[in-house]
């Protein structure tokens, strides 16, 4: 039998700071167009700076991350499992959930850039927060973690080191929702209000740990035979 060999799927850092530089700049490109096309203001700088932050770790995760070959049925499976992660995500930080009861429909809200436009909505059965950098994040996060069930899928059955390996790297898969708990815990919340304020350490927490779970979904184990 083939040795088991472990590799890391890791970009140069050049390219990483490339993706990094241009998601930046379209983002900066987007926020100064929807600033002038809007009556939406600015905030404090470090409210401005986490969606950028969260945007530009979703772009360089789901850039770099490796893609390994799955037939229809994994890719089925997978990414059943990257939706169900979102919505849970989206429920736990209450972006997502069951109707108030009064179905107002649909509201946009001006904040500022990638907070905004937020879209809530009330309907008969569901209700919507949407931050737009939370989506995109959410979407990326989802989409991470549909490629780990891939190499769960890939490895696990006939190598189960590798099974187990590509399986730990989905352990991070639970820390934004640690902090998502913990900032509901504290009674501080996500903030769905009119007015982003980041100046407690719930949002902060939030990107910490969403950055770190790109990064170890992104930089996953690979296992193959020599």
């Amino acid at each position: 039998m083939n040795p088991l060999v472990t590799r890391f799927s890791v970009d140069s850092p050049t390219e990483y700071g490339r993706t990094a530089v241009l998601a930046l700049g379209a983002q900066s490109a987007l926020a100064l167009a929807y600033l002038a096309a809007t009556d939406a203001g600015l905030a404090a700088p470090r409210t401005l700076a986490i969606p950028l932050v969260w945007i530009t770790a979703a772009a360089v995760g789901v850039r770099h991350a490796g893609r390994p070959e799955s037939g229809r049925g994994v890719l089925a499976l997978a990414g059943l499992v990257g939706a169900a992660y979102a919505i849970i995500l989206g429920w736990v930080t209450g972006a997502v959930g069951l109707s108030s009861g009064v179905a107002t429909g649909l509201d946009v809200v001006l904040l500022p850039p990638w907070w905004g436009p937020m879209v809530r909505y009330d309907g008969p059965l569901v209700s919507l927060f949407l931050f737009p950098y939370r989506v995109i994040g959410y979407g990326a996060l989802a989409y991470l973690v549909s490629l780990a069930v891939r190499d769960v899928a890939e490895y696990g059955s006939s190598a189960g080191v590798a099974g187990l390996i590509a399986l730990g790297s989905c352990a991070s898969c639970a820390l934004p929702l640690v902090a998502a708990v913990g900032s509901t815990l504290g009674g501080v919340g996500l903030g769905f209000g009119t007015t982003p304020a980041a100046a407690g350490g719930t949002y902060l927490l939030a990107t910490v740990a969403y950055v770190l779970s790109v990064a170890v979904l992104t930089v996953r184990p690979r296992v193959g035979g020599s």
